[in-house]
C-alpha cells in the first residue's frame, strides 16, 4: 500500500513551487510536511516488516523532518548564522544517513566499483566548491558528506544483480543530485532567476530521491 503517496506528491509539487515563487511560508509548512508523510506510511505498514527496520526508517525520517526546518532557516538568515543553521541541519540529516546506510547494509548491499566511484568523485569536488577561505572543508558538512556518499554509493549499487532494485538506486543518485545542487547553487546562484532554477532542481530530486529510497527500503 503506498496512499501516503497521495499526500506525499502534492506535498512535494508543493513546496518546490512555492520555494521558486518566493512564497516561503508555503514553502516551509508543505517540506515540513514531507518526512511525516512518510512516516506515517511506514507507520501504517509496520507488521509486514521486523520492528527493528520499522523503527529505524522512522528514525531516520525524524532526522529528515529536523534537517528540513534548520535547512530552511538557513536560508532565512545570512554569513555566520545561516552556515551555523546549515551545520545543524547537516547533523541532522546525518542520522537520517546513518539509518538508510544501516537499512541497505542489513539487506546485504555492498559497494560496488562504478557508482562508489562516482559518488566519490561528487563528493570531492564538492568538497572543493564548499572550502572555507584557507581550503578546507567545514568538518561539520564534510562528515555529513561522507555519509551522503557512502549511502548514495550504496544505494546506487542497488540497480544491478542479484536482485535490481532500480527504486533505490534511482533515489541514492537524485540524493546525491540535490545536495549537490545545494553546494553549486550557493556559489553560482547570484541572480533571482538563477535562485530560482536552483530551488527547482534541488527539491524536485530531493523529495523523489526521499521517495524512492523510503518506499524502496520500507516494501
Amino acid at each position: 500500500m503506498r496512499t501516503d503517496l497521495l499526500a506525499y506528491v502534492p506535498a512535494a509539487v508543493t513546496t518546490t513551487v512555492a520555494a521558486m515563487a518566493g512564497r516561503d511560508r508555503i514553502h516551509l509548512v508543505s517540506k515540513l510536511a514531507l518526512a511525516p508523510t512518510l512516516a506515517a506510511g511506514v507507520a501504517a505498514t509496520r507488521s509486514t516488516r521486523p520492528r527493528g527496520r520499522t523503527t529505524t526508517l522512522l528514525a531516520a525520517l525524524g532526522g529528515s523532518l529536523v534537517g528540513d526546518w534548520f535547512m530552511y532557516r538557513s536560508g532565512q538568515t545570512e554569513g555566520a548564522t545561516s552556515r551555523q543553521q546549515m551545520r545543524l541541519g547537516a547533523s541532522a540529516f546525518a542520522v537520517q544517513q546513518v539509518g538508510l546506510i544501516r537499512t541497505l547494509l542489513r539487506d546485504g548491499a555492498r559497494p560496488q566499483p562504478v557508482p562508489s566511484a562516482a559518488a566519490a568523485g561528487v563528493m570531492g569536488v564538492l568538497a572543493v566548491l564548499d572550502s572555507d577561505g584557507g581550503g578546507l572543508p567545514d568538518p561539520v558538512l564534510g562528515g555529513y558528506g561522507v555519509l551522503l556518499g557512502s549511502m548514495s554509493a550504496l544505494a546506487m549499487g542497488e540497480g544491478g544483480p542479484p536482485r535490481p532494485r532500480r527504486g533505490v538506486a534511482l533515489g541514492g543518485a537524485l540524493f546525491l543530485l540535490s545536495d549537490a545542487a545545494i553546494i553549486v547553487g550557493q556559489q553560482y546562484a547570484t541572480t533571482p532567476r538563477r535562485r530560482m532554477v536552483a530551488d527547482g532542481v534541488i527539491l524536485s530530486t530531493y523529495t523523489a530521491a526521499l521517495a524512492l529510497l523510503v518506499h524502496g527500503l520500507r516494501d
